[in-house]
């Protein structure tokens, strides 16, 4: 059975993120306690290895950084460390897995230990297997959600750069234009990636997906597993919502909240509190599927619109403009751009 914790929720290890961000900034010059305003924690708070942290936190201090230390690449700086210092069983069993497929497995089943803050969702091509990532605690600002994306695209360059001898063959796609700190991209990313994209994706051919690591004994990963705490099934709120979401695609906020047992009221509460909407998520997995049909699977309109359940063409267009700010035609013609 599922639990979900809140944006508020202080369940996040301080050590895995939190610490080397603060460390990183010290280490260019910058003041903690700058770097800590607003977060109600302080630099020894984070040095205690039992220290738990809240996703509202974790998003004020990456806030105060991306503020404090523009375009200087901390994100891809992190998402290395983070990579290079996975020293639990469940990160073990993630770098010791046999192929892509296994990893993309030990991540749904240690995703609170693992990624808590993200989860994916796999939509598979007659090529290409794309996975698209969503928050899954709370929907942070922009430019903090741009710093979270950057990290987790420098952990899958520098996982693939060191296990497997592809990297040039994988692409990310990126929901949010050319930065100015393109450079960064330049130093610190081995895999291919595009902007501009209407949601977050991994890009991977299929006959990549059972490639194996010829340097992993296959027992590693079944060991370190077995090793590894058995955890109850914990995800963020707006994770659990969308997964209740993707069985029954037509629920209300009444059912959502009889799910999750509590009132509509206290529900439309929670949804602010996340930054976020009964209304937003919905059309969030909608507009996912619809990209992947239109832009990867070459879905005509009237597919795309029968599968989304939409009996007007007219109104299926509209929708996917507002949804992606372009129509189904022109995001055709970027995708036979950039093939």
């Amino acid at each position: 059975m599922k639990h979900y914790f809140d944006t508020d929720t202080e369940c996040l290890t301080s050590h895995t993120l939190a610490l080397p961000i603060v460390e990183i900034a010290i280490q260019r010059g910058v003041n903690s306690n700058r770097l800590l305003k607003g977060t109600k924690l302080f630099h020894e708070d984070l040095q205690n290895p039992q220290k738990k942290i809240s996703f509202t936190q974790l998003n004020t201090l990456v806030s105060n950084a991306v503020r404090l230390l523009p375009d200087d690449g901390l994100s891809f700086l992190l998402g290395q460390h983070w990579l290079f210092n996975q020293t639990s069983h469940s990160g073990q069993a993630l770098l010791n897995s046999k192929h892509l497929t296994q990893m993309s497995r030990v991540l749904q089943i240690k995703q609170f230990e693992l990624c808590p803050f993200v989860f994916f969702v796999p939509y598979r091509s007659q090529t290409h297997t794309h996975y698209i990532l969503n928050f899954a605690i709370a929907t942070p600002p922009p430019l903090v959600a741009a710093f979270y994306f950057e990290m987790i695209t420098a952990q899958i360059s520098a996982l693939c750069k060191w296990r497997f001898g592809f990297v040039n063959k994988i692409t990310i796609k990126l929901p949010f234009s050319k930065p100015k700190h393109i450079e960064q991209y330049y130093a610190h990313l081995a895999i291919q990636y595009q902007f501009d994209y209407p949601c977050f994706s991994l890009c991977i051919p299929n006959e990549l997906l059972h490639v194996k690591q010829v340097s992993t004994p296959p027992i590693m990963c079944h060991y370190h597993l077995q090793q590894a705490h058995n955890t109850l099934h914990t995800v963020g709120f707006i994770q659990y919502v969308c997964d209740l979401l993707l069985q029954e695609p037509k629920s209300v906020c009444d059912d959502i909240a009889q799910q999750l047992d509590i009132s509509p009221a206290t529900l439309k509460r929670k949804f602010k509190q996340h930054n976020t909407s009964m209304q937003t998520l919905k059309d969030t997995l909608q507009k996912q599927l619809a990209v992947i049909s239109i832009g990867e699977k070459g879905y005509s309109n009237e597919q795309a619109a029968e599968q989304l359940n939409f009996t007007d063409l007219t109104n299926f267009r509209r929708t996917f403009k507002r949804w992606t700010g372009m129509t189904p035609s022109q995001l055709r013609e970027i995708m036979m751009l950039k093939t």
